[in-house]
């Protein structure tokens, strides 16, 4: 049977936490404020504080972002790797009665492979991460890759809203700051011509 890396249990949570539409979207990251009016967002404000600020923000979001798309590659990895292993289950339970030997592939390590006869398994090894393999009856293996297999898919759906959303407020922290920006050298260009001019 291949073996199977639960590092994340099926009792555990998706990637980010339960949509929460006043933070925008499903993650519990701050939705970015369109500026609308520069001028009125200015008022009684430093440039250079606030341009630091949304540069801070515009870091977070990248930062979070990288983190997902790395958790995006991991899930996406896991994926075939759960079906395999659930697909080897099903056909277990569905010979584990009748008799019948089945001629099985197994891994041993990366890319290395032993040949066995199975015939009326009662259980299979998983493994759980951290070096530790457990023992499981199959029918009890079969239920735990099933919600597994689900619960990996449902990360991938919720990563990919996530992802969407942290890119949205990216290009919006990106347009703030260029906009605050602009302003300030529209600014400087008034203050140096009305000065110019007495």
């Amino acid at each position: 049977v291949p073996h199977y890396d639960l590092a994340r249990r099926s009792d555990q949570p998706a990637t980010m936490a339960e949509d929460n539409q006043d933070k925008g979207g499903s993650m519990t990251v701050p939705k970015a404020k369109f500026i609308e009016d520069v001028e009125a967002y200015m008022e009684g404000k430093e440039v250079e504080p606030t341009l630091n600020a949304l540069q801070s923000l515009f870091q977070q979001y990248k930062q979070i972002e990288q983190g997902l798309q790395q958790n995006r590659i991991r899930l996406g990895n896991k994926l075939p790797e759960i079906k395999r292993a659930l697909d080897t289950v099903k056909l277990l339970c569905d010979k584990a009665t009748t008799g019948e030997e089945l001629d099985m592939h197994f891994e041993l390590t990366d890319s290395v492979y032993a040949k066995a006869k199975v015939k009326d398994a009662e259980s299979v090894y998983l493994w759980l991460g951290a070096n530790v393999m457990l023992e499981y009856p199959l029918e009890e293996a079969r239920q735990l890759l099933e919600t597994n297999h689900l619960n990996c898919k449902n990360n991938l759906a919720t990563n990919q809203s996530d992802l969407a959303f942290v890119k949205d407020n990216i290009t919006i922290t990106e347009v703030s700051i260029a906009r605050v920006y602009n302003w300030d050298v529209k600014k400087r260009k008034e203050e140096a011509t009305a000065k110019g001019g007495k």
